[in-house]
């Protein structure tokens, strides 16, 4: 199959993610991981993809869910880093993409444990990054600007509403607040001097649109004295009525003196409880759900999965599926693992933590042919049967793994104490190829010479080569 950029987004329903908006919603900053890879492809699922035909047969423009995958080459630990993610997912399924196509499910990859859920931010200008859009004044009639002086915590951006005469100074926030339990909102606060008062507070209406009472919460005297010519981050937690929908939410800083000023950044408001920690659709794992820096965002939880089977010096790819009706498949870049001459070993029940060890030299192997030779009566030909293939390599000559310290030794032999097959991968001119099963047998240690102070020790086997154990 071409690795061509262009090749993997040939379908009508296919979408390429990256760092570019395309689709609508697309992560719009690559990976903040060294070396990550920052594209991906989104394809929806089959009944989706069927699901959006019109009437004629045409494939109608496929809305992004959130999501992606992004893998890094970590050569000193011998793994692929797999970072995913998608919204609202349950569970996940990597399966790595060789070169030649071949599609191999990851193990401890089948499936991926979502490890929480996914947040939603329902502010709509988070970090004033954009402007002022959608901010009221309330109480106080405040003047509100758009600061960028250095100081923001979010962005380069953050709003100041500042009052002329003493009393109270009200912000409403735009918000896109959806039926639920409790709220959770956050921001970061900076008052220019003392408040007597400080409280976060929801109008809230029902499904009808008629008002209902209003959920209010105070900062205590601690906390507003935190936030006094410095920002710092305040979390309140608001309650829902019985027949709250829909809210208002507005921030009011009472006892301010004239000329007082209320500033805000890095807004979160959410339903249910959160640690109020800051992140808008430009964080790692979130996606915008509609106008960048104006919109409200959703935060999947992030999976991270050290693939220590990945093949060295080969390009790769991986594909994270989501089974759902509502799911499909991101299609990450091809990223090459590095050998750096060294060579692995790993445990098909430890398939993140492989074993750095020295292989002595290239393998003396064979491949046995499986066949009976049969002498007939009165012919001077014999007879042979053979199956259909040859075997997979048989060592010729027991292959020597060599171990520089004692801890490193006892790792290798408890590795090697339930028999179970062992991927070994090592550089190409060790001829192994870029990665193959063994089954060890009898092993043996061997000093091979070194004084007693020395602590390196050789341990030999002969092998074969095996399938790869289920995932």
């Amino acid at each position: 199959m071409p690795w061509a950029e262009g090749a993997w987004a040939r379908t009508a329903f296919a979408a390429r993610g990256s760092g570019a908006a395309a689709p609508p919603g697309q992560q719009t900053l690559p990976p903040p991981i060294p070396g990550g890879t920052p594209h991906w492809i989104y394809t929806p699922g089959r009944t989706l993809a069927f699901g959006i035909r019109g009437w004629a047969g045409r494939m109608s423009p496929t809305a992004y869910p959130g999501g992606g995958i992004s893998i890094r080459p970590v050569p000193e630990r011998g793994v692929m880093e797999v970072t995913a993610w998608w919204p609202d997912a349950d569970f996940l399924s990597l399966v790595r993409l060789r070169r030649d196509g071949t599609l191999e499910p990851v193990r401890g990859g089948s499936p991926v444990p979502v490890p929480g859920d996914t947040r939603r931010n329902a502010c709509q200008n988070p970090s004033f990054e954009a402007g002022l859009n959608g901010t009221l004044p309330d109480l106080g009639t405040p003047t509100l600007t758009q600061v960028s002086d250095g100081t923001a915590t979010e962005g380069s951006s953050y709003l100041k509403a500042t009052i002329a005469a003493a009393g109270s100074c009200g912000v409403v926030l735009p918000t896109d607040v959806s039926s639920g339990i409790d709220l959770t909102v956050a921001f970061d606060l900076k008052l220019s001097s003392a408040a007597s008062a400080f409280a976060v507070q929801a109008q809230w209406v029902d499904s009808s649109g008629n008002t209902l009472t209003t959920s209010a919460t105070g900062l205590t005297g601690n906390d507003i004295n935190r936030s006094i010519g410095q920002f710092a981050r305040q979390i309140v937690h608001l309650s829902t009525p019985p027949a709250g929908v829909s809210a208002t939410v507005k921030v009011v800083a009472s006892g301010l003196p004239a000329g007082g000023s209320v500033s805000l950044d890095g807004v979160t408001i959410e339903r249910g409880s959160s640690d109020g920690s800051y992140f808008d659709g430009a964080t790692y794992g979130a996606t915008w759900l509609g106008v960048t820096d104006l919109s409200a965002s959703a935060l999947a939880p992030l999976c991270v999965i050290d693939d220590g089977e990945c093949p060295v010096d080969e390009l790769v790819r991986y594909v994270l599926v989501n089974p759902s009706r509502k799911g499909g498949s991101m299609t990450s870049d091809a990223a090459t693992l590095p050998s750096l001459d060294r060579v692995w070993l790993t445990h098909p029940k430890r398939p993140d933590q492989p074993m750095q060890i020295f292989c002595a030299k290239r393998p003396l192997r064979g491949k046995k042919a499986g066949q009976g030779v049969f002498q007939a009566i009165d012919d001077p030909l014999a007879i042979t049967v053979s199956q259909r293939r040859r075997s997979g390599w048989v060592s010729t000559e027991e292959i020597q793994l060599w171990t520089f310290d004692e801890q490193s030794t006892a790792d290798l032999w408890e590795m090697l104490d339930d028999n179970q097959p062992l991927f070994l991968r090592a550089p190409a001119d060790h001829n192994y190829g870029p990665g193959i099963w063994l089954s060890l047998s009898d092993a043996n240690e061997d000093p091979d010479g070194a004084a007693d102070w020395q602590k390196w020790l050789k341990i030999s086997s002969p092998w074969v080569q095996v399938a790869a154990p289920a995932v």
